[in-house]
């Protein structure tokens, strides 16, 4: 099928689940904002990762919440352009741990100041450190706080758990 032909799809992409296999990159990135939101886990689990380089960040910006738990990898992640990755929030990368590994430097200097925040240690923690630097580069304030808990020698998972949301208030309030 055309990429083009996804258009003008609306819920109907809803109950495709294995189907979704087949999506490619130009499908993905021809999804309507509605289809993109219609979007299920069994699609997403379904899909390979080459198709993950076609989302843009108003698709991206409408995928279910907490429907990638656990079905988006670090293939899929490491696919997906910048501005796909800037339409990220907070609950669709709240439970990702290992899978963040994909991420690469240039997706993280845009990504949104809710998603920053919602990274949980076990995904900052499987970040590489070339790759965290990312966050300084990032032009949010949020998110250049985010640096130092991310790499494989960032704080302990339990130390950042109750530590995490003084330090980013901190941020936010002296960014204003």
């Amino acid at each position: 099928m055309p990429g083009d032909s996804f258009a003008g799809w609306q819920s109907n992409i809803e109950y495709m689940g294995p189907a979704c296999a087949g999506f490619t990159e130009t499908q993905a990135g021809n999804m309507t904002e509605y289809a993109c939101g219609a979007m299920g886990i069994d699609c997403f689990t379904a899909m390979k990762s080459d198709a993950y380089a076609g989302f843009t960040k108003e698709c991206v910006g409408n995928w279910r919440d907490n429907e990638l738990g656990g079905s988006v990898t670090a293939k899929d992640l490491a696919k997906m352009s910048p501005s796909a990755v800037a339409g990220l929030n907070d609950h669709d990368v709240s439970s990702w741990g290992v899978e963040c590994a994909g991420f690469r430097k240039s997706q993280l200097q845009g990504m949104s100041d809710e998603a920053c925040v919602a990274l949980t240690p076990d995904c900052l923690g499987s970040i590489s450190n070339k790759t965290c630097s990312g966050f300084l580069e990032s032009k949010s304030v949020t998110c250049q706080g985010i640096y130092s808990m991310c790499g494989p020698n960032a704080a302990p998972s339990g130390v950042l758990s109750s530590m995490t949301f003084p330090i980013i208030m901190l941020v936010i309030v002296n960014a204003h």
